[in-house]
C-alpha cells in the first residue's frame, strides 16, 4: 500500500467505531482508503454504515491527522501489514472479523509455518508450570511457532520456555505495540528478546493505544485465529482462556487443554473444556499428533491436518431448551437469556459447551445460530 493510502487508512483505525467489520464493508466499497476517508455522509451510508457512526465520524474527521499517523509509526519502529498486504497471515483471514491492519514490530511468522496458540491463568500455579515446560519445550523445539498475549503468569511462561530452546514466538498485545504502551511493563524486556530472536510483537490497536480493559478480549480472538491450535493451560469458569478457546473453535482449530486436579479453581475451565470434547494434552505428541507433525524428538515432516470431527456429547437441560430456540437464523444472546429466563453470564456458559460439541455456532456481537 502506498504511503498516503496508509496514513488514511490508520487515521480512519483510530475512529474508535471503526472496528475490523465497518472497516472491511467500507473496503468492499470505497476505491481508496482516501476515498473512504473524505466520503460524504450518503457515501457512507451506502458503505452500510449506520446513521450515528456516520456522524460521529464526520464531526471528529477533521481531528484525525494521517500525517500525524505516518509520524507515530515511524517513531514507533513499527510497520503496518494491511489486510490486503500478501504478508498478513492467511489464518486470521479466516475468522469472522479479521483486524483490518496488523502493527508489528519484529518478523510475522511464514504463512506455512505451523502456530499453536497457547493460554492459561495469570495467576499460574506451580503445576501449571511444570506443565509449560513439559509441553511448550518440546513442542517448539519442534518447530511450532508459540503465540500468546504477554500477559503475565502462563502467557510470559510459554514466551519464555520457547525462547528457551531458540524458537520463535509471537505476542499479541492489548494495547499499541510502541514500548510505552507495553502491557504490562514488566514484559517490555520480554517483548524485546521475542523481537531479537526472530518473533513478533504484534497488535490491531493503533500506535499510543492504551491497555484498556475492553481491548483483551478483543485481543483473543486474534491470539487464536493465527494458529491452528490453541492449547488452554490453566483456565477458571469465568477466565479470559475461554474466551479464546471459543474462538479458536468458532475458527474451526483445534483445541487441547490440560487436565488438573479436580478441586483446582484454575483447572474448573480446563477440564469442563475436555467434558466437552476438548483434545486432552498430557504431552507434547498429544498436539504434536493432531497439528501433522513429527514427535517431540524430531522436526516437522508435514503440513497441520484438517479439523477433527468433534465428539457431541449428551446435553444438559439447558441445552435441550437452547437447542429447542436456536435456528439458522442468528439471535443475540440477549433474546436467549430473556426466552429462558435465565442470566447472561449463565446462558453463555451453556452456549461455550454447545460450541465445543458442534451443536451451536458463534457468529460474533454475541449472535448465535444452530451448530
Amino acid at each position: 500500500m502506498e504511503t498516503r493510502e496508509l496514513g488514511y487508512l490508520l487515521a480512519l483505525m483510530r475512529f474508535p467505531k471503526f472496528g475490523p467489520v465497518r472497516l472491511a464493508k467500507m473496503r468492499g466499497f470505497f476505491v481508496s482508503t482516501e476515498a473512504a476517508f473524505r466520503a460524504n455522509a450518503d457515501e457512507l451510508r451506502n458503505a452500510e454504515l449506520d446513521p450515528k457512526t456516520i456522524e460521529q465520524f464526520i464531526s471528529i474527521r477533521e481531528k484525525l491527522s494521517p500525517e500525524k499517523e505516518l509520524e507515530l509509526l515511524v517513531r514507533s519502529g513499527a510497520k503496518v501489514v494491511p489486510f490486503t498486504d500478501p504478508e498478513y497471515p492467511e489464518l486470521l483471514k479466516e475468522i469472522y472479523d479479521p483486524p483490518a491492519a496488523l502493527f508489528v514490530r519484529g518478523k510475522l511468522p511464514r504463512q506455512n509455518s505451523v502456530k499453536l496458540s497457547v493460554v492459561g491463568s495469570r495467576k499460574v500455579s506451580s503445576y501449571g508450570i511444570r506443565v509449560i515446560e513439559n509441553l511448550i519445550e518440546p513442542i517448539a523445539n519442534a518447530g511450532v511457532t508459540i503465540v500468546s498475549g504477554l500477559a503475565l503468569g502462563s502467557d510470559a511462561l510459554a514466551h519464555r520456555a520457547t525462547l528457551k530452546v531458540r524458537g520463535t514466538t509471537v505476542a499479541i498485545l492489548g494495547s499499541g505495540v510502541n514500548n510505552e504502551n507495553i502491557f504490562p511493563s514488566e514484559n517490555r524486556r520480554l517483548a524485546f528478546e521475542i523481537i531479537e530472536n526472530g518473533g513478533a510483537v504484534i497488535s490491531e490497536f493503533p500506535i499510543g493505544a492504551p491497555p484498556l480493559k475492553q481491548n483483551f478480549p478483543i485481543r483473543n480472538r486474534v491470539i487464536a485465529g493465527l494458529a491452528h491450535g490453541t492449547l488452554i493451560i490453566e483456565a477458571a469458569k469465568t477466565s479470559g482462556s475461554l474466551i479464546t478457546a471459543r474462538a479458536a473453535l468458532e475458527a474451526g482449530r483445534e483445541v487441547f487443554a490440560v487436565p488438573g486436579p479436580i478441586d483446582s479453581l484454575t483447572s474448573e475451565g480446563t477440564n469442563q473444556l475436555l467434558k466437552s470434547g476438548a483434545h486432552v494434552a498430557t504431552e507434547a505428541n498429544d498436539i504434536l499428533s493432531i497439528l501433522g507433525l513429527a514427535t517431540s524428538n524430531e522436526r516437522p515432516t508435514a503440513e497441520p491436518v484438517v479439523r477433527s470431527q468433534r465428539q457431541h456429547l449428551p446435553g444438559s437441560a439447558a441445552e435441550a431448551e437452547l437447542l429447542k430456540i436456536l435456528s439458522n437464523e442468528p439471535i443475540h444472546i440477549d433474546d436467549l437469556a430473556r426466552a429462558l429466563n435465565k442470566n447472561i453470564s449463565e446462558i453463555s456458559h451453556v452456549l461455550t459447551l454447545m460450541e465445543m460439541k458442534g451443536s451451536a455456532r458463534h457468529l460474533g456481537s454475541l449472535y448465535y445460530t444452530i451448530g
